[in-house]
């Protein structure tokens, strides 16, 4: 027997059972002449308890049709439960008709209402004593004789696959929280993210470096922020010779606001990281690993440059804002080693490999990629506050001087962004390079040299293959973005060679100073050299 049957039946047999103890209560009651019941009210009570025990009878049937094999679930819902209570209304409804219809014509349906009345009350009320009765014996004694049922609505199936999602969520949450070897979970719960979701770069608009250029410009001056374009071009044309670029200059002058809005206006990612003068090494800025949970305490920095292995075809800006508050070559020392090998070795050890553990997918072993769209900005004021920059870091970066604003030469209107990807950046400067029209002329070279030759003879001052380099970079992609190959020589001289001078006060510098202003307006015009020129006066000032 089905346990549902048995339940109902085990409760229609108390019912009956406890309609034979109230019966007998009211025989008991006109015996002792308590109070008479009238033969109407017999009759009555009895058809009454007759349509329950029918009713009884019906629920056991639809109960046990509508519930499993076991008699564990059963599936009703309220439209079931209505048609098994139809007999119940059906019954009453004839017995009323019949006892308004025939009640003077056949002494079987004549009732005294009253006498009904106090009969069935007194019989509910022995009924429900019965039953209260009941209750109080199963609590005293702890013993149930139904069985306990797991009752269950139609969409029990759905119920219990939530239940069962619900559960393994949670098994997932307690074992991801507590899995053993996971040594950098913020990775790793990336390598996830975009595994279920892979990246999918965004359509670059076609521009050239000029439009460009011309654009930032003025979208910089619909935000209020005003530069010459000099350093726009100086800015873009940097990204094309070095990885690494420093903004120096006065607290103030819009440093940082240059990354800020170059990144909303072509679409790029932007990670500020605020260098602390506390920092020493490169755990500072990547994070290390903490032997005492055996986890990786990630950076920002470490997770927007890892991140930036999967967004291969976004720009990425690493701002290092005021990055000489603390030593540059004590925590970057690594990055300005790295950068100088080939490409397919960029990359930093974060651990010793012998950690063990799992890895997340991007990284090299134990070290992070850097990859080819990643850009290292830094800014670096000129105060008593901050440390000097060393003639390595400045050897190695792009130098853009901030010692001027502009005022607007446009219109200001409001500009709409773009989306410039990684993929169409370099193929932009790749293009200029291989401009001839572009490229440095003779000319140019031998007049330049004049000049490297005279510092060197001069003030012993001197450069390497490194910054020749950089220079046969920035030259065509800063003419492709509306400047001159004169005025791209400028800014390098002046920052890269010029630069070398700070700090030398020897007699013989203030009369060199003199003749190479001289030599310069032989070579060139007063207004292509004008920033080389500016560092002369600057450091004749100092001296004289």
């Amino acid at each position: 027997m089905k346990k549902i049957t048995k339940m109902t039946c085990e409760n229609g047999l108390k019912l009956l059972i406890f309609l034979a103890v109230s019966f007998f209560v009211l025989i008991l009651l006109s015996v002792f002449k308590v109070y008479s019941i009238k033969a109407g009210s017999w009759y009555l009570l009895a058809i009454l308890s007759a349509i329950a025990i029918v009713q009884w009878a019906v629920i056991i049937f639809v109960l046990n049709a509508r519930s499993d094999e076991s008699g564990e679930y059963y599936d009703m819902d309220a439209r079931l439960w209505i048609f098994t209570f139809i007999p119940t209304m059906a019954m009453l409804f004839a017995t009323i008709v019949m006892y308004a219809a025939l009640h003077q014509k056949f002494a079987f349906f004549a009732l005294d209402f009253v006498n009904f009345i106090v009969a069935f009350a007194i019989f509910v009320l022995c009924v429900g004593f019965c039953y209260l009765l009941n209750y109080a014996y199963v609590v005293a004694t702890r013993k149930d004789s139904a069985p306990k049922l797991k009752f269950s609505q139609r969409n029990r199936a759905k119920e219990l696959r939530k239940e069962l999602d619900k559960e393994e969520e949670k098994k997932e949450k307690k074992e991801k929280k507590e899995a053993p070897g996971i040594i950098f979970p913020d990775l790793t719960e990336m390598d996830k993210e975009y595994l279920k979701y892979p990246y999918h770069p965004q359509a670059s608009i076609n521009v050239t470096l000029r439009q460009l250029c011309d654009g930032f410009n003025m979208y910089l001056e619909s935000k209020g922020m005003f530069y010459t374009m000099e350093t726009l071009r100086a800015f873009v044309s940097g990204l094309a010779c070095s990885h690494f670029m420093i903004l120096e200059g006065l607290s103030g002058t819009g440093k940082t606001s240059l990354p800020k809005y170059f990144a909303e206006y072509a679409g790029t990612n932007v990670c500020f990281t605020s260098v602390q003068a506390s920092w020493k090494d490169r755990s500072d800025i990547l994070g290390y690993y903490n032997d005492f949970v055996g986890k990786f305490k990630e950076t920002p920095f470490l997770r927007a440059l890892y991140q930036a292995n999967y967004q291969t075809d976004e720009i990425n800006l690493m701002v290092l804002d005021e990055m000489n508050l603390s030593r540059i070559e004590y925590y970057f020392a690594d990055f300005l080693s790295v950068l100088e090998l080939d490409e397919s070795q960029w990359k930093i050890e974060l651990m010793p490999v012998s950690t063990g553990g799992i890895l997340p997918l991007k990284l090299d072993g134990c070290s992070v990629v850097i990859p080819q769209n990643v850009w290292f900005v830094g800014t670096a004021n000129k105060d008593d506050s901050t440390f000097t920059v060393t003639d390595k870091v400045y050897d190695r970066a792009v130098i853009i001087d901030f010692s001027q604003r502009n005022e607007s030469t446009v219109s200001t209107r409001n500009i709409a962004p773009i989306h410039l990807g990684a993929n169409r950046l370099r193929a932009l400067f790749e293009d200029a390079q291989m401009t001839p029209s572009y490229a440095l002329t003779r000319a140019d070279m031998e007049r330049f040299s004049v000049l490297t030759q005279f510092v060197l003879d001069a003030f012993d001052v001197n450069f390497g293959n490194r910054i020749l380099n950089q220079i046969i970079k920035f030259v065509p992609v800063y003419v492709a973005c509306g400047g001159t190959a004169a005025k791209a020589l400028d800014l390098m001289f002046a920052r890269k060679i010029l630069r070398k001078l700070d700090g030398r006060f020897d007699d013989s510098i203030k009369g060199n100073l003199v003749k190479l202003e001289k030599l310069i307006l032989q070579q060139f015009n007063k207004t292509d050299f004008s920033s080389t020129l500016e560092t002369i006066a600057r450091l004749k000032r100092k001296l004289f």
